[in-house]
Order: structure tokens, then C-alpha cells, then sequence
């Protein structure tokens, strides 16, 4: 009895798996945006008032089956058009987080409304979404992985303290349902399966990868003409869905269990073409991973923030502790490269100095002429620490804000370099087209 009160006390006291259910709504707005944008060319042919689907038949299939879609409201182009992009940003602001569980219910309603008004393009996702996402309208969702406005702060303190001593009940109730249904999903699958005599004699695998919808060219092939790989995928799909649930009640087999399920749905998703589907169960299986993803997202920002500390080689000069800080040299005399460090400086506030490079000693100056002419440059006691778009990575690396301090370590990664720098060199080229730009900003061309 008194371990039943102490698990009912915490799951009325202590959220869990916050970070995994804002997971699962980033990833279905995500799938719900991604759905919005891969038929936006085609939207009017498949959606619009006189698409594919009769407006007659539309409205018919409305009523016998009792449910609602915006798009039945009005079969004007300008309603159609309306509906539709107001389920797009809905879909976009619930991917980055902004507008609450508000917009979570309007992204809801507008996405049923879509799926009803051409069902024939569903994969099997939209039924698991339908129910999903209700259930997160319960949770914290919002917690993290979001953009912060502050509009829930105020709302919550003008809340009732009863109302808000539910919040934490209830979310966990959400993550309860959504756990409960997505064991459903796998052992009525499961079950269903080990009914199939394709399944039970492990032949399934060969005529589900052999039906054009669902085959990727190239490589379904490989899989399907090899009996070994055939029987074995067949009878391993079967246990595992069987099997899912049990997995999960076992706290030391939940990371494993749901990580073997991301494989599963991605791999479903690379062979068989059913992305929606598989990306719509792979967010659901993120709340079976919130321990293991706060301790890597733990790890991840204690790496950053080590890397966004500036090396000691950068504030001090080989030579003693005596060193002047670093500078940041950049042309006075092109009034875009002006205004662009006065944003910078206003924004990130380093703790190092932007001067044009004329005002500088002419013996510092001297042998990097031709390089302060087409890029900034970081000095130190005369030496050159770094120049163009590493410059000013380092430049906002000794801000005292983190967000700029991370992005100076992102400017830093393997590939992101490269595109800074090129970016940096076409802007550079251009400076003088630039706002505030002028005949005087034309940059050196790079010598040979």
C-alpha cells in the first residue's frame, strides 16, 4: 500500500518525460508541415473546391460518415486557399514551438480537415496522429524545445492555483494515454500479423517489398531475393511488435525497446516510401526516450559551453600576461562594413573592440594590407588570429551573451565553415550594393 501511495504521490508531483513529449510535438508538427509543403504546388488540383475529389462526393462522404472538414465550410477558392495556409503556419508554429496548446488544437482540426478531404493519400499515419495529438494537449509539451514568448508565464499566473496544481497530474496522464495507445498500436499489429499465413510460413517480407507503392528500386530487391534476409525481417517484425510492450514495462530494456523502434519505422521509411507513418510513430516513441535524451542534451550543452569559452591563447600573447586583448580590424571606409559591425557590437556586446583598420599603427597594418582590403581581421599584439567569417566568429565568441557564443562554435563545424566563408566572400565582393554601400566599398579582387 504504501509503495502505491509513494507512486501515486510522485506521478501527482513529478512531471515526466517532458522533454520526450516535446519531441513528439516538434516531430508531428514537423510531419504535419511537411505534409502541407510536399502537395503545395499540386493543392488546388488535389484539395481545392473542384480538385480530384468531387465537391459532391466530398460533402456526401462528410455526412454518411458524421465528421467535419474546414473545407467543406465554403466551396470558394478564396475559403480553400485561406483554410489551407492558415494549417500551414499552424503546422510551422507547432514544429518551433510558439502559440501553446491553442495552436496545437488548431493545427488539429486543420490537419483532420485536410486528411478528410482526400483520404485516398493517407499511409496509416493520420490515424495515430488524430489520436496523439489530443493527448498532448494535456502535457507540457511546450516546456522545451520551443520558442519562448512569455505569453504562458502571464497566462499561468493569472491562473487559479487549483487549476494549476492539475497542470503536472495531467500531463502525466497525457503521457500515460500516449504510452497505452502506442502499446495498442504494436500488439493489435503484432497479433494481426501472427494471424497471416504470409507471416506464419515467413514469406510476408517477399510480396510486401515486391508491391510497386512500397518497393525502393535498387534496393528492396536486395532484401526480397534473399530467402535468409526474407524469413528472418518476417519473423523478427512479428516478435518485436508482440513483444514491444513488454520491453517498455522493463525500465533497463525502454531505451532499447524504443530506440529498436526508430530503427524499425526508418527503416520502413527508407524501403517502403511510407515517410508520414513511420516519422509519426518514431515521435511517439521519443517519450519512451526522454531519460537518455536529457542526459545526452546535458552533456551536449556542458560541450558547447567548454567550447564557447575563448582559448587562453586567444587573450594572451605568447609572450606574458601583459597582452592586449584582441582586436577586430575592419574597413572604416566602407560605410556597409560600418554599419554592419555597429548591428553586431549593438547585438552581441563582446567584450573585444571592432576599429577600422586605418586608425591602426602602420607597422600592424603594413603586411596585411591586401587582406584588409577584401575581409576583416582579428590582431593580437600583431599577429593575425583569424580572417573573413572566422574573424567574426571569434569577434562574437568573447560576447557575454551564450546564444552568440554557441553560434561562433557552429560557425566553427565542418561544413558550416565552408558555407560561412563563402557567403562572407559573395557578400564581401558585393559590399559596395549592399545598404550603405558605396563606389568606395568595392573590394580588392582576390589575387592569384
Amino acid at each position: 500500500m504504501t509503495t502505491i501511495l509513494r507512486c501515486l504521490d510522485r506521478a501527482g508531483s513529478s512531471p515526466l518525460g517532458v522533454l520526450g513529449v516535446s519531441g513528439a510535438r516538434l516531430l508531428l508538427g514537423f510531419v504535419g508541415f511537411m505534409y502541407y509543403a510536399s502537395q503545395y504546388g499540386d493543392r488546388t488540383y488535389l484539395f481545392g473546391p473542384k480538385g480530384v475529389l468531387p465537391w459532391a462526393e466530398f460533402t456526401a462522404d462528410l455526412h454518411d460518415t458524421g465528421t467535419f472538414s474546414l473545407y467543406a465550410v465554403s466551396s470558394s477558392p478564396l475559403w480553400f486557399e485561406l483554410v489551407f495556409h492558415a494549417g500551414m503556419a499552424a503546422a510551422l508554429a507547432v514544429t518551433v514551438g510558439m502559440g501553446g496548446r491553442v495552436c496545437l488544437a488548431v493545427h488539429w482540426v486543420c490537419l483532420w480537415s485536410l486528411y478528410q478531404r482526400l483520404p485516398v493519400l493517407l499511409d496509416g499515419g493520420d490515424n495515430l496522429a488524430y489520436l496523439v495529438i489530443p493527448m498532448l494537449m494535456l502535457t507540457r509539451c511546450y516546456d522545451r524545445l520551443s520558442v519562448p514568448t512569455g505569453l504562458a508565464r502571464r497566462l499561468a499566473g493569472r491562473t487559479p492555483e487549483f487549476l494549476r496544481s492539475l497542470s503536472t497530474p495531467l500531463h502525466n496522464l497525457g503521457v500515460l494515454a500516449i504510452a497505452t495507445q502506442l502499446c495498442l498500436v504494436y500488439v493489435v499489429s503484432g497479433l494481426y500479423k501472427v494471424q497471416g499465413r504470409m507471416w506464419q510460413d515467413g514469406t510476408a517480407l517477399f510480396y510486401v517489398l515486391r508491391v510497386a507503392e512500397f518497393s525502393l528500386p535498387g534496393v528492396s530487391s536486395l532484401v526480397y531475393e534473399n530467402d535468409a534476409l526474407v524469413v528472418l525481417g518476417t519473423y523478427a517484425t512479428t516478435m518485436f511488435l508482440v513483444y514491444f510492450p513488454l520491453g517498455i514495462l522493463v525500465p533497463r530494456l525502454r531505451p532499447w525497446a524504443a530506440a529498436a523502434s526508430i530503427g524499425f519505422h526508418l527503416s520502413i521509411a527508407v524501403l517502403m516510401g511510407l515517410t508520414g507513418f513511420a516519422l509519426t510513430m518514431v515521435a511517439c516513441d521519443l517519450i519512451f526516450l526522454s531519460r537518455p535524451l536529457e542526459s545526452a542534451l546535458r552533456r551536449t550543452t556542458a560541450l558547447l559551453r567548454r567550447s564557447s569559452r575563448p582559448p587562453r591563447s586567444e587573450l594572451r600573447a605568447p609572450h606574458g600576461d601583459h597582452a592586449r586583448p584582441p582586436v577586430l580590424a575592419f574597413d572604416g571606409d566602407c560605410g556597409f562594413c560600418q554599419l554592419s559591425i555597429d548591428r553586431i557590437t549593438a547585438a552581441a556586446r563582446p567584450a573585444i573592440e571592432a576599429v577600422p583598420w586605418q586608425s591602426l599603427p602602420a607597422g600592424t597594418t603594413a603586411p596585411h594590407l591586401a587582406r584588409l582590403d577584401q575581409e576583416v581581421l582579428l590582431f593580437q599584439d600583431g599577429r593575425v588570429l583569424a580572417g573573413g567569417a572566422p574573424a567574426l566568429a571569434g569577434y562574437v565568441r568573447h560576447s557575454p551573451l551564450r546564444r552568440y557564443r554557441l553560434t561562433a562554435v557552429a560557425l566553427g563545424l565542418p561544413g558550416i565553415r565552408g558555407c560561412a566563408g563563402a557567403a562572407y566572400r559573395v557578400v564581401a565582393r558585393n559590399r559596395h550594393r549592399m545598404p550603405g554601400g558605396a563606389g568606395t566599398c568595392v573590394a580588392l579582387a582576390p589575387r592569384s
